[in-house]
């Protein structure tokens, strides 16, 4: 389990691959994931969307959930949780039971730490095509996403 300060060192010296750490939720709380100015907080139709994708309720999901501020160029979807959920389970990087574990807080707190190799792509959930987010878009030094007991950092 990373401790506070060992998160950030790996967010200020990027290791080579994005990978996935467990951490105490104290440390995720802690943590300065809220950076960008384009991060928003999700309304309740989009949380109500990843809950049912997840198959839990709304009020299961440990919130608040934020994102980045971005839409995809193809079809015009305001990307939420949703995208960044539908494409790491279809891409194999996790499970969908598992992540419904995390991100319901019963499976501890975790974040994901983009690596030098420029971090995971996310696809549309409506058109599945992949998003192409800038710097200061969330493809730079920003969190694209977090929640009560998950970040993408």
């Amino acid at each position: 389990m990373l401790t506070y300060e060992e998160a950030l060192q790996l967010l200020a010296h990027r290791p080579e691959a994005t990978r996935t750490y467990p951490v105490a939720p104290d440390v995720l709380a802690r943590l300065p994931l809220d950076t960008s100015p384009r991060l928003r907080t999700m309304d309740e139709g989009e949380t109500q969307e990843l809950a049912e994708h997840l198959e839990v309720s709304e009020e299961a999901i440990g919130g608040p959930l934020k994102v980045i501020d971005a839409q995809c160029s193809h079809c015009e979807r305001v990307i939420t949780f949703l995208d960044f959920a539908k494409t790491a389970v279809d891409d194999g990087q996790h499970d969908l039971a598992r992540l419904r574990e995390v991100l319901t807080g019963r499976d501890g707190a975790w974040i994901t730490v983009r690596g030098r190799d420029g971090g995971r792509p996310v696809r549309c959930a409506r058109c599945d095509r992949v998003v192409v987010m800038t710097k200061g878009e969330g493809g730079g030094e920003y969190s694209e996403y977090s929640s009560a007991s998950y970040a993408y950092a």
